[in-house]
């Protein structure tokens, strides 16, 4: 077979492939823990009470993630999330993450 004709037919299995799985939408929530430090929510509710808003006790600020991943099931969506936020979306030392997956 030549070098052309073997790209085309490993196209054709990859585009195969593809059909076969479904897009999710992975919305990852990352905060600190309750035990570190948070100075950004301090400044924020600090910045609150002097707009008048007097009833918040306190601040934890966080990020907010969305990710879009093709996976071959719900299953294998939340394993890649799971792995994607313990190992770069997060920093598990110090701060805890959550998700919620659907399909997109």
């Amino acid at each position: 077979m030549s070098k052309k004709n073997d790209r085309k037919s490993k196209g054709k299995a990859a585009k195969g492939k593809a059909t076969k799985e479904s897009l999710y939408l992975a919305r990852v929530y990352v905060a600190l823990k309750p035990t570190v430090n948070d100075p950004e929510g301090n400044t924020i509710a600090s910045a609150l009470g002097s707009l008048g808003f007097e009833g918040v006790e306190s601040v934890r600020s966080g990020r907010y993630f969305q990710v879009r991943v093709h996976a071959a099931g719900k299953e294998a969506a939340i394993k890649q999330v799971d792995a994607m936020s313990a190992r770069l979306l997060a920093n598990p030392v110090i701060e805890s993450y959550e998700f919620e997956i659907a399909k997109a």
